[in-house]
């Protein structure tokens, strides 16, 4: 689709959490017969069937009524999803979406670009007593831990290698959103964009906050 349609308007992924899900705890003890105080890890781990179902269904219905119908990222011309699992068994979507009438890297002025960015896009972690939900949901799912995984050896110099997160985490503090060269970060294995960011928000994954809460 890329080659198809160019470079999508936005990466996305959503993640089960089915540990801490009411609707997919509620479904697991309707259709196996457990106890009321059964522990839900040991049954999603016992039933991973019905939480790729739950999950699947709930995703399917999210996408058509908030993305599609809802528009809350704008105009959807295209999309694409795919399901993978994570090494827990648990499933992930990952999504491309393209957008109508966005500005265009390499083609519209930086300004555009930054603008729309930041009406879409945040890294901002919400405050306590006026978001009290959403700032719940940021600080206990949307922070990034870096682990064996993520972490890769770089060579510093003849002979120092460092290790560095392979999605760029911490991001840099910075006090306004920037729009890097697209090429050298490209080249470089960077981002071509930071937001603003305090310190406190370096490890938060992007996020919208509409899609979010």
């Amino acid at each position: 689709m890329i080659a198809a349609f160019g470079s999508s308007t936005f990466f996305l992924t959503f993640s089960c959490a089915e540990y801490t899900c009411d609707d997919i705890r509620e479904y697991l003890h309707k259709v196996n017969t457990v106890p009321p105080s059964y522990n839900t890890g040991k049954l999603c781990i016992e039933d991973p069937v019905s939480v790729l179902r739950q999950f699947s269904l709930k995703f399917r219905e999210m996408f058509k009524r908030v993305l599609i119908k809802g528009e809350v990222l704008g105009q959807v011309m295209q999309f694409y999803y795919k399901k993978e699992y994570q090494a827990r068994k648990a499933p992930q979507y990952y999504c491309l979406i393209w957008r109508a009438n966005v500005p265009v890297v390499g083609e519209s002025r930086a300004e555009d670009i930054v603008r729309f960015t930041c009406r879409k896009v945040t890294c901002n972690i919400q405050n306590k007593d006026t978001c009290p939900q959403l700032h719940k949901i940021l600080t206990r799912f949307q922070l990034y831990k870096c682990s064996n995984y993520c972490k890769k050896k770089r060579k510093f110099s003849k002979n120092v290698l460092v290790t560095k997160c392979k999605f760029g985490f911490p991001c840099p503090v910075s006090e306004e959103t920037v729009l890097k060269n697209v090429h050298q970060s490209m080249k470089a294995d960077k981002r071509i964009y930071h937001l603003k960011c305090s310190k406190e928000e370096v490890r938060v994954n992007n996020y919208n906050p509409l899609l979010l809460s």
